[in-house]
Formats: C-alpha cells, sequence, structure tokens
C-alpha cells in the first residue's frame, strides 16, 4: 500500500510533504508532480521507488537536478551579494606590532595638535582658526600650508607629496636625491586645518620587523620641522615595538566551532546573525575609528550587517528550506573570507580604529568557529538527497 506523507496537493501539482517547517523553515520539503500523474496506474506502482510514465526521466532526478541548480544559482548569488568589497584605498592603515608616539612639541602651542593615526601609519596635524602652518618636505621643498582660515594646501609637485601616497614610498628611499626644478603646483586638499600623510620618518619602511635597541622595545627617534605663526617648531617622537599576541588566541576557533556545531541543527541564521553582530560592530569602530583617508574597506562591517539581515529575511522564507540554507552558506562563506581577509588583526596588536583591543582578536576566530558550524550543516542539508514522495 502506498502512503502519501502530505497535507493537500495544490492545484499545480506541488506535494507537501508534511513536514511544517519551524521559525526558519528546517526540514520543509517540496516535491513538484505532474498533475497528470497523480492517480494514475505509474504514481501508484510499488515496485519502483520513482513513479513515472513509461519513457519519462525518472521524477526524483528531474527534481533532484533543477533543486540543486536552483540552490547552486541562490548560493551563488548570494555570494556575491555579501563577498567583501575590494579596498576603498590603496594603502590604508593595518594591523601592526609597532607603535609611534608624539612625544613633544617645542616651543609648545595649544593652536596645533600633532597625533598618530592607524599605531604608526600616518601623522596627523590640526591647526586652529587664526593660525598659519607650514611644512617642508623631506628635502626642504614646500609641502604643506595652512591658512588662517583652515585651508590646507599640498604641493602636489613635492617629491615628498609623492613619496608620502604610500606606506613605504613605493620603493622609494630618503636619500636626499628629490629634484631641484623649484615647479609647485599647490593644490586644495580640505578646508577644515586637517591634513594626514603616511611620514616615512615615524614608521618602519620595511614590511620586515625591525629590531628594538632597549629594554622599552624603542626601534628609532623621530623629528618633523614645522613652522607655527612664522615660529620654527619641532615635534619629537619615537617609534616602539610592541609584543605581539601569542598564537593561542586562535584555539578559540575550537570551542567556537564545537558551538556552532552543537547550535546549527536549527537554529543557523540565529547565529549567523549573532555573529555577523560581533563583526558589524567591530567593523564599525575599526572603519568609523580611522579619519576617512585612514580607511580601508569596511568589509567586516557590510558582511556582518548582511548576516544580521539575512538572519531576519529568512522569517520570510521559512518555508522554503532549500533558500534559507543556500543564503546561510553563502553568508558562511563570505563571513569565512572576510575571517581569513582580517586574519592580521588576531596576530597583531593594534587594530585601526581600535588601538591594543582584545576585542577583534576574539571576534576573528569565534566568528571563524561559528560560520564553519552553520555553513557546513547548511550545506549537508542543500546538498543531501531528497525524500522520496511515496513509501511502501
Amino acid at each position: 500500500m502506498v502512503v502519501f506523507r502530505c497535507r493537500h496537493v495544490c492545484a499545480r501539482g506541488v506535494i507537501h510533504d508534511g513536514s511544517i517547517a519551524n521559525f526558519f523553515g528546517y526540514g520543509s520539503g517540496v516535491m513538484e508532480v505532474s498533475v497528470r500523474l497523480v492517480g494514475s496506474a505509474a504514481f501508484k506502482a510499488v515496485g519502483t521507488s520513482e513513479p513515472r510514465p513509461a519513457g519519462s526521466i525518472p521524477v526524483h532526478l528531474r527534481q533532484f537536478v533543477m533543486r540543486r541548480a536552483r540552490a547552486l544559482v541562490a548560493c551563488a548569488l548570494g555570494f556575491l551579494v555579501v563577498a567583501p568589497p575590494v579596498a576603498a584605498l590603496a594603502d590604508p592603515a593595518q594591523p601592526g606590532n609597532t607603535e609611534s608616539v608624539v612625544e613633544s612639541v617645542k616651543p609648545s602651542t595649544d593652536a596645533v595638535r600633532f597625533d598618530i593615526v592607524g599605531g604608526d601609519a600616518f601623522v596627523r596635524v590640526r591647526v586652529e582658526r587664526g593660525h598659519i602652518f607650514e611644512m617642508a618636505g623631506y628635502y626642504d621643498e614646500p609641502f604643506v600650508r595652512i591658512a588662517q582660515d583652515g585651508t590646507v594646501s599640498v604641493n602636489e609637485s613635492s617629491d615628498t607629496f609623492r613619496i608620502s601616497k604610500s606606506r613605504y614610498g613605493a620603493g622609494t628611499t630618503l636619500d636626499g636625491s628629490g629634484s631641484t626644478d623649484g615647479e609647485e603646483s599647490w593644490v586644495v586638499a580640505a578646508r577644515n586645518g586637517t591634513y594626514l600623510w603616511h611620514d616615512h620618518r615615524v614608521h618602519w619602511m620595511s614590511p620586515t620587523t625591525p629590531q628594538a635597541i632597549n629594554d622599552r622595545g624603542l626601534v628609532q627617534q623621530w623629528t618633523i620641522p614645522v613652522v607655527i605663526d612664522n615660529r620654527p617648531t619641532i615635534v619629537s617622537g619615537s617609534l616602539y615595538l610592541r609584543d605581539a599576541p601569542g598564537s593561542w588566541w586562535w584555539l578559540l576557533a575550537v570551542p567556537a566551532l564545537i558551538v556552532g556545531f552543537v547550535l546549527s541543527r536549527r537554529i543557523a541564521p540565529r547565529e549567523l546573525g549573532g555573529a555577523g553582530a560581533l563583526f558589524a560592530v567591530t567593523g564599525a569602530f575599526m572603519f568609523w575609528g580611522v579619519p576617512s583617508q585612514a580607511r580601508g574597506a569596511p568589509g567586516m562591517f557590510v558582511l556582518g550587517a548582511l548576516a544580521v539581515l539575512i538572519s531576519i529575511a529568512t522569517a520570510a522564507v521559512r518555508h522554503r528550506g532549500e533558500i534559507v540554507d543556500a543564503l546561510v552558506t553563502s553568508t558562511a562563506v563570505a563571513l569565512l573570507v572576510a575571517v581569513v581577509l582580517e586574519r592580521e588583526i588576531v596576530a597583531n596588536r593594534f587594530v585601526p580604529g581600535l588601538g591594543d583591543s582584545v576585542v577583534p582578536r576574539l571576534a576573528v576566530p569565534l566568528v571563524a568557529g561559528l560560520a564553519v558550524g552553520t555553513g557546513v550543516r547548511a550545506l549537508a542539508r542543500l546538498l543531501g538527497k531528497p525524500d522520496s514522495i511515496a513509501t511502501k
């Protein structure tokens, strides 16, 4: 005897298998059967596991191909939506283990403030209105001028401007061999009295780790000569090497992975929503915590926010378990890609926008474990063998 496990047969011949999805729709199955098969001898046949008229493609095979094709398309489209964007800037602030510190401004003044952005990546100067600031380049050529009304002008013909556009000077060195043609080309860079640039005197000019010269981690001392209100001023500071975090931070991914597998059986969207919220908050601080000129792409924030939105959106498609699984898989893969791209956060002491903070070093391995746990389960459900529509 054939037992049909279904609630109803709709006009288009779609047979529901009777398992009503929970809040997120997992376990629901929809089998498409031609109307002409319902009630036919072929459909009632029990000698074959796949009811079909003579000469036709087995129903389960056709359904399997169509279902998987739709799932793969949904997965691909979902990944394209949540894939990390390309870096917004060519040379933004990056995580690192070196820190540059402004230690003195002589003679002292309250009209101009200097600080370091991104650990040691950028020097920022902020000038109060009503004061004049001038700075020569590495070769004593005119480089930056800030007028009393806050207009920031930069000499783009300066060799210093060209060299200081990237952290390592685009392969150049400070060898005193700048051009001497004297040509100047002034361009307004801002009107708020603030300027930010890669000053190669304040950081280590090599990707290799520098050596400290004393127990405090001192690498080098530096000075930047400027002129404030026609008065020569010297900005002084030091570059320090800090201890890198231990690789044991990645061990946090192990318990997170276990949690992901245990809890993702029915609540994968909720898990990814929580992981996405953690990434979104961390990414927001990393992105908006530094000036716009020092920002990279907001990949962590965007991916985290999308994961939260997708976890909410699953409620609208909770009866389409396959679509939910495709979205969950896509989000998990995208989050894992983001984890790979942001892996330097775990291995470095200073994070742009957050400084020396434990939060990002916790977030990355935790999200990695949760994404693997939920992603693997969703993918397994997505690629699982379809249930039979008829049993003996």
